[in-house]
């Protein structure tokens, strides 16, 4: 017993100091967006919690964005398992992250929204957001934009696979579909490499 006091303090300073090697070392992956040329607008939504997110409020934090629509429950859920997975990594170990799911159906209300959080486990990081259409719009057509001139394209607009990567001056420096192991593993790496600029 007297082995495992002594010894536990030493093996959480290495695992630190590992954590903080692989920060340290994080690089973007083959999936960031160098170009900053792609911007989130203004937005100002309403949050399943009932409180109002916005980009002011979000300016400083590195975000993943999503695009959901509460009748899109496979696409939701392929999602929403690789989102709790991210959110789980991060929730406790920085302030610097959140990640969003903007609703783009003008039928999701609030109470929608609550049930899809509720039904992903999502913490205080994870914000399930309805507003205007119009600025709902806005910030989807800004995210089709990066799509669009980087070759790709979402093969349901009415049900959205792919997620975006927006850096804390809210540039789009990526986008994902969590789904396929490899860009999950590459949003991954993004978010690391993002806050390794912040922290």
């Amino acid at each position: 017993m007297l082995i495992i006091v002594l010894l536990l303090p030493l093996i959480s300073v290495f695992f630190l100091q590992q954590g903080f090697k692989i920060r340290a070392a994080a690089q973007p992956s083959n999936k960031y967006i160098e170009n900053l040329s792609y911007k989130i607008p203004v937005f100002n939504f309403v949050s399943h919690r009932g409180d109002t997110i916005s980009k002011q409020r979000m300016t400083g934090k590195v975000l993943v964005l999503d695009f959901i629509s509460y009748n899109c429950g496979n696409v939701n859920d392929g999602k929403g398992r690789s989102l709790f997975e991210l959110q789980e990594d991060y929730y406790g170990k920085t302030k610097l992250f959140r990640i969003i799911s903007v609703s783009i159906s003008p039928q999701d209300s609030t109470r929608q929204m609550r049930l899809l959080s509720e039904r992903y486990a999502a913490r205080e990081i994870w914000h399930f957001l309805n507003g205007s259409q119009a600025e709902v719009d806005s910030v989807f057509k800004a995210c089709q934009q990066v799509l669009t001139n980087y070759s790709s394209n979402e093969t349901n607009l009415s049900c959205p696979e792919y997620v975006y990567l927006v850096d804390a001056n809210g540039f789009i420096r990526g986008f994902y579909n969590p789904v396929i192991d490899e860009e999950f593993n590459a949003l991954y790496q993004d978010v690391l490499y993002l806050l390794n600029d912040l922290e």
